[in-house]
Formats: C-alpha cells, structure tokens, sequence
C-alpha cells in the first residue's frame, strides 16, 4: 500500500463490493444466482432485515424477486431506492428506503411497516432493522469486533476495545450481543467499578453504536441510528461466517389499520486494507452525510465560554465585558442550566439550587429581573453568538404545564406521581409536541439563540415501558423518537442555521439519526466536575475520533494547565473564564494571555479534526504511558501530531511513525510551545518514526506540520 494515499481515500474495489451488493438489491434483471454478483459467500443474496408476524417469518414472503421497486433522483451525491412488498394474508406491506452513495461505500436504509388490511395484524416481533451475514475474506481468518464504550460519565468513556469473536481454542464461535440484559450485567462490572445507573436506555450510555467488525484484510462497518432502546449482535459460528443483526429492543405489537411503524436506520460501510482506513472513510462518511451542514460544509463546531444558568444577569454582563475588553476570541458565550421557573432560592452551581426543576421555562425573575435578552445582546455585542440550555423533554410534576396537561406526559410507575417527580414529555402526543415546538421556539426567537443546547437528563426506558398498552409494546416508544427527530427537523426548518447541541447526561445520545441533526458540545459528564483527570479526556478524544469527528468538551483546568487542556482538544472546546472556584476572572493576576492562546491554538488544531485520523498509542488510560494521535489533511499534506508524556510515565523520550505522508517529501515541523521549526523527510517520519522528548512527566507537546521546499542541509529529527 503507497502510505501517501490518504487514508480516507475510498478505493474502486470497495465501490464495487457494495455496488454489486446494491444491484443485488435494486435491479430487477439481477436474480440472486447471477454470476455479475457479489458472491453469496460474503453475504446473503436475501434482503437484509426481517420480521415475524403471528408464527410467520417475513423471510416467507419478502422475496428479492417479487419486490417493485422505484428509484429516485440524485441529490448531493446519494439517491433513495425504495423496495416495496404487500402481503395480503397477514394485512401488511412493507417499504425498504434505501440509500445509495456516489462517493463512499456505503449502503443505508429504513424500513417501514404498514397494516392496510381492515383488521389489526398478528403480533410483529423479532424485528431486525439488520439481518444478514458476512463471512470474512481469507481462509482462516478470524474476525474481531472493535467498538467504543458509550458515555456514561466514565475516565473510560468512549474507550476503544476489540474482541476477538473467539470463546477459546476449544469452542471457536462466540457471540457477542448488546441489549438491555446484556449492557445491565457489564454495568454492574465495567472495569472493576459500577455504573451509576444499572440500566440506561438511552442510546449511547452504554456502548456507542457504531462498530467495526473486521474479516481478514477487510471488514463492515455497521451503524445504528434509533434514539432509544436498541441491540446488536455478532454471531461467529467459528469457521468464517458470523451473523450479524441489529434493531429495536422490546418491540411485540399488533398493528390497527392504517398504522405504521419504522425500524432504526441501519447503515453499512464496508473497507479493504487497515481498520484505520476504515474509520477514516467512516470518519469523511459522517461529515458528509451525516453532521449538520453550513453552505453545504460540516459546521464548524464552536470555541465556547460556559457559564452557569442560574448566574445573575449583572455577572454575566461582567464576564462578557472582561471577554471583550481583552479580545478573548471566543465563538459563543453559553448560558447552561438554571435560568428559568420560580425558585427564590440560589442557584450559584450544578451542585446547588432548584435547577432540576424542569418543565417551567419562563425566565427566573430573581436570577434575570429584565429576562435573558440583556445577556444575548451583550453576547453579540462582544463578537460571540449565543447558547441556551434547554431540556423540555423532562419535566418535573407540579410544573403549569403538568398540571394543566397531564395527559402530554409519561410516568414512572402506575402510582400517582407526587410533587418533584420526574415526567416525560409524550413526543407523540400532537398537543405536547406542539407545545415543544413552540415553546423552543419562542425562546429561539425572543432571545436571538444561535445554538440551541438540548438536554435529557433522563432514562426514558421505564416511561415507555409504564405507559405501553397490553400488546403494544414499542408502540410508544417508536413515536417518541420519531416525534423527536421531527421536533429538531422543525426548529431547524424555522431558524435557518440554528445549530443544535445534543446533550443526554453527556453524550448518551450519539447516534446515527441525532447526530445528523446536532453535534456535541459535552461529550460526557465525567467533565462537569473539578479536578478530573487529564487522561481520561486523553481517551474520550482518542476513543471518539475513531467514529465521530464533531465533539468537544470542557477540560475543568486550573489557569495555567496547558497539558489539561491540551488533553481536551477536540474539533470545539469549552473553556470557561469562570468554573467550579478554580479560577476567577476578577483577581488582578487572573492569566489573560494563557488562556487567549489556548483558545487560539484550538482554533489553529481545528480544521485538522476534520481529517484523517490516526492513533499513535493505544487508546489506553494507563498513568505510565505516552499517548499520541496524528491528525491529516492529505489533500494539503498538513497536520499536527498531540503527544503526552503521562504523570507517572518514566519515559523520557517516544518515537512515533507518521502515516499519510510523501515518503519523497519534506516537511516543516513547528513547536508550538517554542516556535521553533526544523524538517524531517517523510521517509524517517514513516519509517523511523518522529523522535519526541519531554524531560518533564505530565507534560504535552504539540506540532503542526507542512510540506516544504527541499532543505539545502539534510533534513533533521527532533531531539
């Protein structure tokens, strides 16, 4: 493999693998034994989901051969194909929406089912939004799953693992499955330490739901999109083929005339050659197709200052003058939870007050006599846009809109509920989705909010499972997601370039579906306390950025830790003036300057987080070791490499290989803690490696690289 093709670079044979596979799909000319296609080997000449409805399996009658199919237009490089299937005994038809891409390997789809006979139909279950198999490409072969755990407030977050779908040398099949009774038993012992929550059904609390399962020199990247309960497993029958399925949890319903109901959306993406190349294209992938867009681009995700909801306006006045006056180049000014309801009580921090009290979201008298518009005025007076803190889907009971609306929400258990207790916004419910848009709205408008900050600080799980009639489990829960995909759909149709932070408790809701729509800015809630470690932001970026390039978080560093906050760098960052007493803004020695260059260097860092990336180090916490990443624009033949010498690591000195270089080149490295800059040829950094030292242990140098002109003297390492 020639190391200077970038690693995002998608290759014609993978185009042709998933073209054979999509033609498998699409065209009427094509029957599964045509020698044009893809052999069955690899993977099932059948459509590749299925169902049950009563005692019969969807496999009896969705026939490849019998579907009608439409296929529609191209736009922004991907066209929709739709496959549709009737059957008149059991009530039912069936849509396939599939997604075909120009520019990525790639297939995607939704399905869609829909009872149109005068009857309600028998029980659907075992829905499987994916189904099928792949079988790996070189004889002997034995596959490995590789995936990230999810957000769940962890040092280890977002941790990449692979296993190897091996049971022993004696058993050689193993199955690998997450859902609820799964990720509830890894809960109880993740890592030696519990889980705050045992069970959390929210989508990424638990493991992320992406992964790559690699087969020899090739391998399918799968992704579920579903805000909600989902499972996935890998099934490896020990002699090359292992089944893989995926979809909702807890589904078991009969369908009444004319309704309907959709799967999670399912997408493959498949790779030859390194998993990191995999990743890379999976990376290009969902900037693309798959991340909120400006002028057609992947928005820029922003550098913020957070400060505390429940701050009074005149500190906040304070704060953004003190942000002007000394030319912080800050993005967006972030006003987060607190603001809002009746409490008279203070409300200085995430640790005090009433702010829980969801559900009343006028603006808090006692906090902001003359509301929050002085705020955001203020904001964009400084050069910075605003952000508000919002979370509507949770409301506590004893609210006005709870009491005058108690049939818009959800409860926890069949008691009454008391004064306090949490309740969930029924999404689906016309009036209460109604009542979300407009209130979010409202707010958008009144208060010129240029990023609207959701939150969900709640399992949604036992709401769903409460409310659901006799034999209709699911049912609610598919029109709750749909009805919030639809809710961010209207709030971004009525404020053209609104950006959207999605929040869960931290990032428990990266999916493929939300993240289409949103980017986020809080990636886990590990961060919302002081004194974290360091290195557990080390491995959220490292583990994160093999799946999603938009994310930032807050590094909670004391003024002065440029290594803490070097270690949450990412393509956005909060960095606050102002956090938890580790720092005030109005002592005379208050360091202005570090944090201005802090900010500037984020900003300098970010556009190479929309490249290739590429791990130097394992993705590991360990106190004694180095960590380091690259991050590529190939198509410039420019980046930076981030390395850090750990608290407890004795070595004083790392070499790293580079990769995605001109092994012919020349490149010009600059330090950006001295400024000072030397060149290296792209053949030692490839080969020998890019030579690091730092004498110091919890220390951190970062380098930005470029190509230049060939040296006259020969060029030189760092030493």
């Amino acid at each position: 493999m020639n190391d200077r093709i970038a690693s995002s670079d998608v290759r014609p044979e993978e185009m042709a693998v998933i073209g054979d596979w999509l033609r498998l799909l699409t065209d009427l000319k094509i029957r599964p034994t045509d020698s044009s296609v893809q052999k069955p080997e690899r993977h099932p000449a059948e459509v590749p989901f299925s169902f049950a409805c009563g005692t019969r399996s969807s496999r009896e009658w969705l026939k490849l051969e019998n579907a009608t199919r439409e296929s529609g237009e191209w736009q922004n490089d991907k066209r929709l194909h739709f496959l549709r299937w009737r059957d008149p005994e059991a009530g039912l038809s069936c849509v396939m929406e599939l997604t075909e891409f120009r520019d990525f390997p790639a297939l995607e789809w939704v399905v869609r089912l829909r009872c149109d006979g005068t009857e309600e139909t028998a029980p659907i279950a075992d829905f499987k939004a994916l189904d099928t198999f792949w079988t790996c490409g070189r004889d002997g072969e034995m596959p490995e799953l590789r995936r990230g755990y999810g957000s769940d407030g962890r040092y280890d977050d977002f941790e990449y693992v692979c296993d190897e779908l091996r049971q022993s040398m004696w058993d050689k099949g193993r199955t690998i499955r997450m859902d609820s009774a799964a990720n509830a038993a890894f809960r109880k012992v993740r890592n030696g330490s519990p889980s705050f929550l045992p069970v959390d059904g929210r989508a990424s609390a638990t493991w992320l739901p992406f992964f790559n399962l690699r087969t020899g020199g090739d391998g399918l990247i799968c992704a579920v999109g579903w805000s909600g309960r989902w499972f996935a497993e890998f099934a490896h029958d020990g002699s090359g083929k292992t089944v893989v399925s995926a979809g909702m949890e807890h589904l078991e319903l009969k369908l009444r005339p004319g309704e309907e109901i959709r799967s999670p959306r399912i997408a493959l993406l498949y790779w030859q050659g390194t998993p990191i190349h995999g990743h890379n294209v999976l990376r290009q992938f969902m900037l693309k197709h798959h991340s909120p867009l400006v002028n057609g681009q992947p928005v820029e995700v922003p550098i913020c200052n957070g400060s505390w909801g429940g701050t009074p306006t005149p500190v906040h006045l304070q704060t953004i003058q003190s942000i002007a006056q000394r030319g912080l180049a800050y993005e967006y000014y972030w006003v987060d939870a607190g603001w809002y309801g009746t409490s008279d009580k203070p409300c200085p921090s995430v640790f005090e007050g009433e702010w829980p009290l969801t559900g009343d979201w006028r603006v808090n008298r006692l906090y902001h006599p003359d509301g929050l518009q002085p705020v955001s005025d203020a904001a964009h007076r400084a050069g910075m846009k605003f952000l508000l803190w919002i979370e509507p889907e949770r409301a506590r009971y004893g609210t006005p809109v709870t009491m005058e609306h108690p049939e818009w929400f959800f409860r926890r258990s069949k008691e009454a509920p008391k004064p306090g207790d949490d309740l969930l916004l029924d999404l689906a419910h016309p009036g209460a989705w109604q009542w979300a848009v407009e209130t979010v709205s409202s707010l958008i408008t009144e208060n010129d909010i240029d990023c609207y900050r959701e939150d969900f600080n709640t399992d949604p799980s036992p709401f769903w499972a409460n409310a659901d009639e006799e034999g209709r489990k699911g049912w609610l829960e598919i029109r709750f997601v749909a009805g919030l995909y639809a809710f961010w759909d209207e709030l971004l149709r009525r404020h053209p370039g609104l950006l959207i932070d999605n929040c869960a408790s931290g990032g428990r809701r990266l999916e493929l579906e939300t993240v289409s729509r949103s980017v986020a800015l809080w990636r886990t809630d590990y961060n919302c306390f002081p004194h974290t470690q360091a290195e557990a932001s080390q491995v959220h970026t490292a583990g994160l950025h093999f799946w999603l390039p938009l994310n930032a978080t807050s590094p909670m560093a004391p003024p002065g830790d440029t290594y803490q906050v070097r270690s949450a760098y990412s393509a956005g960052l909060v960095l606050n003036v102002e956090e938890f007493g580790l720092r005030d803004c109005k002592q005379p020695d208050f360091p202005w300057d570090w944090f201005q260059q802090r900010i500037l260097e984020a900003k300098r860092l970010r556009p190479y987080f929309y490249g290739d990336y590429y791990p130097l180090t394992p993705c590991s916490i360990d106190p004694q070791a180095w960590m380091a990443y690259q991050l590529s624009l190939p198509a410039k033949q420019e980046g930076a490499v981030l390395a850090f010498r750990r608290a407890e690591c004795p070595m004083t000195s790392a070499s790293f290989q580079l990769h995605g270089l001109d092994a012919a080149g020349v490149y010009t490295f600059e330090c950006a803690d001295s400024g000072k800059s030397w060149q290296v040829s792209g053949q030692e950094l490839m080969t020998k490696g890019l030579a690091m030292s730092l004498d110091t242990p919890r220390t951190s140098r970062l380098l930005f690289y470029g190509p230049c002109c060939p040296p006259s003297a020969p060029p030189r390492s760092l030493r």
